[in-house]
């Protein structure tokens, strides 16, 4: 890598879940909003929205395992519906889960898969992350605000927007994904004005990271930041549904810089189609979840 703040990545991708066409069969993917890799475990666990399960594939593998649904759409405790995103409770070894569908999180147990429990209720929620501490952070486009639950409470306070859907600077406007750093900051895929924005430890407002202005209008892009992932510089990587590329935002900088542009569609380089998610792993590679191939891909660290 050139800049060692700034890492780049290797175009040669791998396919590491999916790529098998849309489906329901073990060695396919279908519509993965959402995914986390867990690095000591070797796994990474994938949202399968339109499957209504949560898939299991073991590093290097050529087909995943159920972890969670599977049982087709419903709303009883061993069921799912379009789940969209997906967290690991390390200490307890558990799921956590965006049921979207049935307006609720749900804990899913990596030993015993037969007692899944109802943790938050009545939640329409996008995505959900954990912090160190164990408290999880649900993002919900209904509330367009992002709320922190305690272990064991069900009732969350508001940690992000919350004060309906607009473009102030302590408002969101459907919110996505959401990120929590070591220092207990919350990044925020705004995704319906086209931003990411960053929470500071209980901040009333958020920062703008990652929005580029139209200098004609004055007015943002029109582009739709799904997901975002941020690395120990404090870098902050955003993929963009809208125009099929990863963009880099580091601090303070008033201009996004492109890493990886997907193609998509066929176009050169055609890497993905679709980058609805994003993670680093612990070494710095960058995986990118494609819901119009329905595959995860990796793309290596350059260490060159």
């Amino acid at each position: 890598m050139s800049n060692n703040n700034y890492p780049k990545w290797n175009l040669n991708f791998s396919i590491v879940a999916g790529g098998n066409g849309y489906g329901n069969d073990l060695d396919q993917v279908s519509l993965p909003l959402g995914f986390y890799i867990d690095d000591d475990n070797q796994t990474i666990y994938i949202t399968n929205y339109n499957s209504d399960r949560v898939v299991g594939w073991k590093f290097g593998e050529k087909s995943g395992k159920i972890v969670a649904g599977g049982n087709g759409p419903g709303h009883g405790f061993n069921q799912l519906e379009d789940p969209s995103d997906v967290t690991v409770d390390k200490k307890n070894d558990l799921l956590i889960i965006c049921d979207q569908g049935n307006k609720r999180v749900v804990q899913w147990s990596r030993q015993n898969q037969t007692d899944p429990q109802i943790i938050i209720p009545e939640i329409k929620c996008n995505g959900v992350t954990i912090d160190n501490n164990g408290d999880i952070y649900v993002s919900e486009g209904e509330t367009h605000s992002v709320k922190q639950f305690k272990q064991g409470e069900t009732k969350g306070r508001i940690v992000a927007g919350g004060h309906g859907c607009g473009y102030e600077s302590n408002q969101l406007n459907d919110p996505t994904h959401v990120f929590v750093d070591k220092q207990y900051s919350i990044y925020v895929s705004d995704y319906k004005y086209g931003r990411v924005t960053k929470w500071m430890k209980n901040a009333k407002e958020g920062i703008v990271v990652s929005k580029e202005l139209n200098a004609d209008s004055g007015l943002p892009w029109s582009s739709y930041p799904s997901a975002m992932a941020v690395d120990h510089f404090g870098n902050v990587y955003v993929s963009d549904y809208r125009t099929i590329e990863i963009v880099r935002w580091s601090e303070g900088s008033k201009e996004g810089y492109t890493v990886m542009d997907g193609g998509g569609f066929n176009r050169p380089p055609n890497l993905f189609d679709g980058p609805a998610a994003i993670s680093l792993d612990g070494e710095g590679n960058l995986y990118v979840a494609d819901t119009q191939k329905d595959q995860i891909v990796k793309f290596d660290v350059d260490l060159n």
